[in-house]
């Protein structure tokens, strides 16, 4: 049934039919929240009734949600009222390529532009493991972007995850239910020879399609025709494409044909390598003409042109560049982590340009130290026990800083024991810079109180480099960065006034600064002896670079972009941003994955898979309510690196978006009567603590701000107090009267309050080891240890007599008495192995019999994104 204009979904107002296809209506829609035209896509009841059009539905959310990419239609949000499924999508006004294509053909240079852009937009989609499987004309955009007109990639509809295992296919090509018995999935005149056989899809299954659209934009045909549908699959199957018209270039027709090769092994192995070989043509061969069939000179001039660049770039991605990099051209290679299931955020480029160092976080939260050579082909690792953040280089490149059991240590990259700087207080994500001269600053604290330190390399006692002014209301100072004197330096400072957030300059001699640049992230300085230095710094997720003069201080020209989808880590006040730059030209940056990483399974008392929540995806900190028929959980938006609150039903099987500012959302608690949830909201910058009806009607009620990070623990079971950890102490909030925290209380993290009210466990260092603690309730005296080796996340089971908690990798528990006046524990015992994602609190949640438990797991086939090296980035880069 169409929608009538003026009607709603939700916040959303139908304003007019943009068009309708058998899997989705499409609306233009206004945003009553943001006064925004967007538009929708619903599904219709006539295929809503259908399951596996439901999938389909859900799968394209899934996975344009994942992509991030200038070329591709942004997915705004989802939602679900009234049986009613929808997609809010990018307003895109313009016509579909192929309607241009009706007109006649695109001139040459056009059709390349907007070729390397839709390659450019699979390259991301296949990074992130998702092939379209129905790329077409119609399914390609023309949309304006100031003066010039792009392409946008739309409709993933029949999109695919990359297979997570051995076995056969996710999803497969031949649809028995969905259009008809024995349907294909996809469009026939665009679809490979694999996908008509049956066979397996991947990233080279899109490259055959984007072979078949690119063709048609340059010869105004399509490469394969037939009377019968059966007669074009035969000429698919069986057929070459006929020679591009003579007015194209000969490596363009190279390129097409590749494309077009029935054996995949055959094509282009890769959207990026595409959009490279699309470049070359672009930029030089475009007067050269396709000759008649043959092998002339004249056409393998650029097949030999091409094998030798290709052979030449081979040689040089293994050598990576250990000399000094050949002068006028850019080169770029990828760099794995060393091996599966680490977290690699934050590469630290050394000042040669020759050595990556990279923190790895262990799944049992541990983290290490790697340093490659990008003249090896694997890491090697130097410490363990680092405090995740970013380790930084002497300028020599012969050694690395960090941060490690509340001191900072330096380790030589050729061997031997870390060797102690001076002692430095436990920091929320440390980093710090090394001077010519054998100064060391480093931040240190938390957010409100986080300040630059400075020390001698060679050891000693640290003293303030900076103070907060509290005339700009700053409440953090990070990631410095000297210039090339040695005695001024760039930092990064967050304020509560965002107007005061940015950039700033200080000196190792003054406690005078001043703001830069206004940004969110932190920025690098990149030096150059020979040509003009440059400021580097992130905007939305482009990396930028403004030309900077580092003696006057002074910004000059127009930002220009450098790099798409740099890797924002969500959820932290520091402004870390994952990239980093040698002053020799020399790049490196994590990239945005998008990807899930995590799944909420449902384990036995043994430890056995019970059951699943929802669909893979990044999850943090899920809360079970009271009555467990619903779960509220932190869940990742990929577009704004930001976390929203999701509820799911867990009677229904459905899940709706709870929050929808674009901030991070975490630590969601119940009340104790499942009626409304308390949670973490960084909408003003510092995590303050809200309430909101668990139902999701009206505005979040502010109950806690501070200026500074809050953590949410938990909900006393009466209604009346919430637990809340801020600058290390430990508080309980009155929901009450004016809000007016009672203590600090002697207690400790990821605290948890008995059922009964009479007793709360939490987690402490206190004796030097993280153990688990109960005290009475309000704490009045007598403490006793529950875990007896290490202990980590206590939880209650529903009626008092067990009591849970995580210790190396085993979920453990204890027979507990809480109705007596005097507490009870009998000796843990270890119920089962589990590997958890890395997290401070609710990575696991008791049901009420504690017969089973919902887990937080790691998703096995999550693979961390490669780090991109780009030698001499500022060849050839256009200003």
């Amino acid at each position: 049934m169409a929608l009538p204009a003026g009607s709603r979904l939700g916040p959303y107002e139908i304003l007019a039919p943009l068009g309708a296809g058998g899997m989705g209506e499409v609306y233009r829609a206004r945003d009553t929240r943001l006064d925004r035209t967007v538009a929708i896509k619903v599904l219709p009841e006539h295929v809503a009734a259908n399951p596996e059009a439901r999938q389909r539905f859900e799968r394209e959310a899934r996975a344009v949600s994942s992509l991030n990419h200038p070329h591709i239609c942004v997915l705004h949000d989802i939602g679900q009222q009234d049986g009613v499924d929808f997609l809010v999508m990018e307003y895109l006004e313009g016509e579909t390529l192929g309607a241009r294509l009706a007109k006649g053909p695109l001139p040459v240079p056009q059709a390349l532009r907007y070729g390397i852009e839709i390659a450019d937009a699979l390259a991301q989609a296949h990074r992130q493991g998702v092939f379209h499987r129905d790329l077409k004309p119609g399914n390609i955009m023309l949309t304006r972007a100031g003066a010039q007109t792009i392409a946008k990639l739309l409709d993933f509809g029949l999109a695919k995850r990359a297979r997570t295992g051995s076995g056969a296919a996710d999803e497969p090509t031949v649809s028995a239910d969905l259009t008809g018995r024995g349907t294909l999935l996809g469009t026939v005149p665009y679809m490979a020879p694999e996908q008509l056989q049956g066979r397996e899809a991947d990233a080279r299954t899109d490259i055959f399609a984007f072979g078949v659209v690119l063709y048609e934009m340059v010869a105004g045909r399509r490469p394969f025709t037939g009377e019968t549908v059966a007669n074009l699959i035969a000429a698919i199957l069986e057929h070459e494409p006929p020679p591009l018209p003579g007015s194209c270039p000969v490596a363009l027709d190279r390129v097409v044909k590749r494309c077009l090769a029935k054996d995949p092994e055959e094509r282009c192995q890769s959207a990026w390598d595409l959009k490279a070989e699309l470049e070359w043509v672009a930029e030089g061969a475009s007067a050269q003409v396709t000759p008649a069939p043959g092998w002339t000179l004249r056409r393998l001039v650029p097949w030999l042109a091409t094998a030798l660049f290709a052979a030449l770039a081979a040689i040089l991605a293994v050598l990576h560049f250990r000399a000094v990099p050949p002068v006028g051209r850019t080169v770029r290679f990828l760099v794995s982590p060393p091996e599966r299931g680490r977290n690699f955020d934050f590469p630290a480029i050394s000042p040669d340009g020759e050595r990556l160092a990279l923190l790895g976080l262990e799944p049992d939260k541990r983290t290490r130290l790697w340093v490659r050579s990008l003249d090896a082909v694997t890491a090697e690792p130097l410490a363990d026990g680092v405090e995740r953040g970013r380790p930084y280089w002497s300028p020599d490149s012969r050694s690395i800083a960090f941060s490690a059991g509340g001191k900072l240590l330096k380790v030589d990259v050729r061997g031997g024991p870390p060797q102690t700087i001076c002692d430095a207080p436990p920091a929320n994500l440390p980093g710090g810079a090394w001077s010519r001269d054998g100064v060391i600053l480093f931040h240190t604290g938390f957010p409100g109180h986080a300040v630059l330190y400075r020390v001698a390399a060679a050891g000693g006692e640290a003293t303030p480099a900076t103070t907060l002014d509290v005339s700009r209301q700053e409440v953090g100072h990070y990631w410095p960065q000297f210039l090339a004197d040695g005695r001024r330096f760039l930092y990064f400072v967050r304020s509560t006034r965002p107007e005061n957030t940015g950039i700033y300059v200080g000196a190792l001699d003054s406690k005078e600064s001043r703001r830069l640049l206004s940004t969110d992230h932190d920025a690098a300085y990149a030096g150059s002896p020979s040509g003009p230095s440059h400021l580097l710094f992130v905007q939305g997720t482009t990396l930028m670079a403004r030309t900077f003069d580092a003696q006057q201080l002074i910004l000059a020209g127009q930002p220009f972009p450098v790099a798409e989808q740099v890797f924002l880590p969500p959820g932290q006040l520091q402004g870390r941003a994952a990239f980093t730059v040698s002053g020799n030209g020399v790049l490196a940056y994590g990239t945005a994955s998008g990807t899930a990483t995590t799944e909420l399974v449902w384990l036995g008392r043994q430890g056995q898979r019970l059951g699943t929540v929802g669909e893979p995806d990044d999850y943090s900190v899920p809360a079970l309510s009271p009555d467990e028929k619903k779960l509220v959980v932190s869940r990742m938006n990929p577009q704004s690196r930001t976390r929203d609150l999701w509820l799911f039903d867990l009677v229904r099987g459905t899940s709706s978006r709870f929050t929808f500012d674009p901030t991070d959302k975490i630590e969601p608690v119940w009340s104790p009567d499942g009626s409304r949830v308390a949670f973490t909201d960084r909408r003003k910058g510092p995590a303050d603590i809200y309430r909101k009806a668990a139902t999701g009607a009206g505005e979040a009620e502010l109950l806690r701000e501070s200026g500074v990070a809050k953590e949410l623990m938990d909900w006393s079971p009466d209604g009346r107090l919430i637990l809340f950890g801020e600058r290390g102490a430990y508080w309980a909030l009155p929901l009450e009267g004016d809000h007016k925290p009672i203590g600090p209380l002697p207690i400790g993290s990821s605290s948890a309050i008995s059922p009964n009210g009479r007793w709360v466990a939490y987690q402490s260092n206190e004796s030097g080891r993280v153990e688990v603690y109960v005290q009475s309730f309000p704490p009045s005296g007598g403490k006793w240890q529950v875990s007896a080796a290490e202990g980590f996340e206590p939880q209650w089971r529903r009626d008092g007599k067990e009591l849970f908690y995580i210790a190396r990798n085993k979920l453990m528990v204890a027979e507990v008495q809480t109705d007596s006046l005097v507490f009870r524990a009998g000796t843990p015992q270890p119920l089962f192995d589990v590997r958890l994602v890395a997290g401070r609190r609710n990575r696991y949640q008791v049901a009420a019999n504690g017969q089973r438990f919902l887990v937080n797991l790691p998703l096995e086939t999550a693979l961390p994104a490669p780090i991109t090296v780009v030698v001499n980035w500022t060849a050839g880069l256009k200003r």
